[in-house]
């Protein structure tokens, strides 16, 4: 156990709240893909129609968005062990007014308000975990704790079902028990966390430095809100089915989690100035070997490629964005990124439904490479400068 320690990018002393807070997001997005992908549309679907789940789901998921940059700002000016216990316990609170909505008006108001409460916890979530980087580990430190907590939104979706396939009221109850981790880690997180004295007076928030790294939140997540209305039907054409999908997705997904180690080790060694733009053209590269896929043997490639693309992009840009921001403005900088991303994802949708639309099936992936090779010529210019150009 000593040794594995030793191999973490993170200070020992920082291991144990940097988990307790990897849990708290964890259960949180549990209970967000639990609720709005399985139980809502289940339960309350046939009572209200689904349009009215799915609006709930967008509130919820727009409000967290658009929160994440006040979120960051909370935690900023006081601090994450006031923030997070009391974001916790309201998370808690909410997420029990959606599950147990009366009413389509409660459903939608109870959404809401999950969404904003839940907003400071990923900005704090990646702020600590860069506060707690050994020396030079930025990069590899931020990319470990996405990826610690993406399981957490399959099992979200795997245990609320098979709950709900033996008995709804048992996927109710098993949603309600994680409301209580939820305000249990809360509570340790208040326990465990260190206070963090503000000075009185900030230097001013780096402004010019957020808007820099602009390109590339907007383009972290837009070629996945391309995809996403075109993905399926694209497969359908291609006539596969969700069997081969889901090999291809699984092969790339281990392919990425086997690599973001070593590649995030190497991104912290040569700097994100150096891996950041190829990273960019291997993302480019696997949506252009998307949209020539003829059958599972293309498929299977894409999807390796892209495993290596994402192993490689999440710790050099967590490095970028780590390494470019003054440490007291990393919590609201985060939030303010996080936000743009979200909104790359929101817009994403509807460019690649109309793209395909007018242009034919491949249009989505050809925009997404364009928008990655666009954003790698950028930061390849950008990150050669001196760092007050």
């Amino acid at each position: 156990m000593k040794r594995w320690i030793e191999h973490l990018p993170w200070d020992p002393a920082r291991l144990l709240p940097l988990a307790l807070l990897v849990g708290l997001v964890g259960l949180v997005e549990l209970t967000r893909t639990g609720l709005y992908t399985v139980y809502l549309p289940r339960s309350l679907g046939p009572l209200l129609g689904l349009g009215a789940v799915g609006l709930a789901a967008s509130l919820q998921y727009l409000a967290d968005t658009l929160g994440r940059s006040p979120g960051g700002h909370l935690s900023e000016r006081f601090g994450l062990r006031r923030v997070l216990p009391v974001a916790a316990a309201l998370a808690a609170v909410s997420a029990l007014g959606v599950l147990w909505a009366p009413s389509g008006g409660w459903l939608l108001l109870a959404s809401l308000a999950n969404g904003l409460v839940i907003a400071p916890l990923w900005p704090a979530m990646m702020t600590y975990s860069s506060r707690s980087a050994l020396p030079g580990e930025d990069g590899r430190a931020v990319g470990f704790t996405q990826s610690l907590v993406a399981p957490f939104i399959g099992l979200g979706v795997l245990l609320t079902g098979f709950f709900y396939d033996h008995d709804p009221r048992l996927a109710a109850a098993a949603l309600a028990a994680v409301q209580a981790g939820v305000l249990l880690t809360g509570l340790a997180l208040l326990a465990r966390l260190e206070d963090e004295p503000q000075e009185p007076t900030l230097p001013g928030f780096p402004w010019r430095r957020v808007a820099v790294l602009a390109p590339g939140a907007l383009a972290q997540l837009l070629a996945f809100g391309l995809l996403a209305p075109v993905f399926f039907p694209f497969i359908d054409r291609l006539g596969l089915g969700t069997r081969e999908l889901v090999l291809a997705l699984a092969l790339g997904g281990g392919l990425e989690y086997l690599l973001l180690s070593p590649l995030g080790r190497l991104a912290d060694r040569l700097g994100p100035a150096r891996t950041l733009p190829p990273a960019l053209v291997l993302a480019a590269l696997a949506l252009l070997v998307f949209s020539r896929v003829h059958g599972l043997g293309g498929l299977i490639a894409a999807a390796l490629t892209a495993g290596v693309a994402q192993a490689l992009l999440i710790p050099s840009w967590g490095g970028l964005v780590s390494r470019g921001l003054p440490d007291e403005h990393k919590a609201r900088a985060w939030g303010a990124l996080m936000s743009l991303e979200g909104l790359g994802f929101a817009i994403g949708p509807v460019v690649g439904g109309f793209a395909w639309e007018l242009w034919g099936p491949q249009a989505p992936f050809w925009i997404g490479a364009a928008a990655y090779l666009g954003v790698a010529l950028f930061y390849a210019a950008r990150l050669r400068r001196p760092a007050g150009a």
